[in-house]
């Protein structure tokens, strides 16, 4: 697949199959996480554990329900979960720093391509950070200093009907020639 293609066929997978990803795919797109421009350290985690991710996703659904706004009402849709039964969730993680979003997001995007390349699913996710960081940073093993960012969920897709909004493409490019 050519880069444009992949980013095109690029998409939020709202739902994955309970099937693991294979080793080599993950190694895949593990291969790629350090590659992407950064200015500063971050960490990455795999989480596969199923029961970890069950519990994950629950802690996060309640957290997301006991709030207000956007995070109460997605959770709020009928069959709504947070991690979307994906069978792998890789953790991003770095010290608090100025670059820290910019670090995570650009590797989190070349691991999301790599796995689009190999025909996986994926969903940038944030919604469980707040869980992971209240309650599993222990079993995430970070270094000092470091605390989960975002997520990427990943697996293979399932047909599902959660429902999400259509983005609109934004008239937000501008020429100065």
């Amino acid at each position: 697949m050519e880069t444009f293609d992949a980013i095109e066929k690029r998409s939020s997978i709202r739902g994955y199959k309970d099937e693991q990803i294979s080793d080599d795919e993950l190694q895949k797109v593990l291969s790629v996480a350090n590659k992407a421009p950064n200015a500063g350290p971050y960490y990455v985690t795999v989480i596969q554990d199923k029961d970890l991710l069950k519990e994950i996703n629950d802690k996060t659904k309640e957290m997301m329900l006991a709030s207000e706004g956007f995070m109460k009402e997605r959770a709020s849709m009928e069959g709504y979960e947070p991690l979307y039964g994906a069978p792998t969730v890789i953790v991003l993680s770095a010290p608090e720093t100025p670059f820290t979003q910019i670090n995570v997001a650009c590797s989190a995007t070349t691991m999301i391509l790599a796995a689009t390349d190999l025909g996986l699913g994926t969903c940038y996710a944030v919604s469980p950070i707040q869980t992971l960081t209240e309650s599993y940073l222990d079993k995430l093993e970070l270094p000092e200093g470091f605390k989960p960012v975002s997520a990427i969920l990943i697996g293979y897709e399932a047909d599902v009907q959660i429902e999400s909004p259509e983005r609109e493409v934004p008239d937000n490019i501008n020429y100065i020639k």
